[in-house]
C-alpha cells in the first residue's frame, strides 16, 4: 500500500494517520484514554489468539512497567500497576512491540515521527524523557510504542489486526 503512516489534514486540532490500511484520528492533544477491563481483555485476548504468552509478574527493576520478550513470545504486565488505565497503556505499549515484531520493523512513516515526538512531549512528558533511557538504536521503536498506548483502545486493536491479524489462531 506504500507508506504505513499517512496523514490527512482535518478540522479543529485533529490528524487522521493511517498505520498501514488503518485510519486512525488523533486528537490534538493526543490524550491519555481511561479504558475498561472489556478493552483490556480484548487485546489481551487477541495477543493470546495470536501465539503471545500473556503474563502478570512482580517485577523488581525500578520503573519496569512490563516487557515484550520476543524469543519466547511472551510479554510481562507487571502487578505495580492500580487502575485498568494503567494497565491498558503497558499492555497497548507491549502489544506494539508485538506488531513491530510482526511487521518486521516499524510500523509509521518516518514523515510522522516528529509530530508523534512533538504529541508526547506536549501531552506526556515524562514518556517522551523516559525514552532517552534507551539506546538510540531502540528509540524509535520506543516512540512508536508509547504513541500508540495513547490512542483509543478500538484503535490500537484495529492496529494489532492489521499487523499481527493473520496469525490469529481459530
Amino acid at each position: 500500500m506504500g507508506p504505513l503512516l499517512r496523514s490527512l489534514t482535518m478540522p479543529s486540532r485533529c490528524l487522521a494517520l493511517w498505520f498501514g490500511g488503518v485510519s486512525v484520528v488523533v486528537l490534538g492533544v493526543l490524550p491519555a484514554h481511561a479504558t475498561s477491563w472489556e478493552a483490556i481483555d480484548a487485546l489481551r485476548g487477541r495477543l493470546t489468539r495470536a501465539g503471545v504468552r500473556v503474563v502478570q509478574q512482580d517485577c523488581s527493576r525500578r520503573g519496569l512497567q512490563g516487557l515484550y520478550h520476543p524469543r519466547s513470545d511472551t510479554l510481562v504486565v507487571c502487578r505495580s500497576h492500580q487502575t485498568p488505565s494503567q494497565v491498558w497503556d503497558t499492555l497497548a505499549h507491549e502489544a506494539t512491540h508485538r506488531m513491530q515484531t510482526c511487521a518486521g520493523g516499524p510500523i509509521t512513516d518516518q514523515r510522522h515521527h516528529r509530530s508523534m515526538a512533538a504529541a508526547l512531549m506536549r501531552n506526556h512528558p515524562s514518556e517522551f524523557r523516559s525514552m532517552r533511557a534507551y539506546p538510540r538504536n531502540q528509540q524509535l521503536a520506543e516512540l512508536e510504542a508509547r504513541y500508540t498506548a495513547k490512542l483509543p483502545p478500538q484503535q490500537v486493536l484495529r492496529l494489532f489486526d492489521r499487523y499481527c491479524g493473520s496469525q490469529i489462531r481459530v
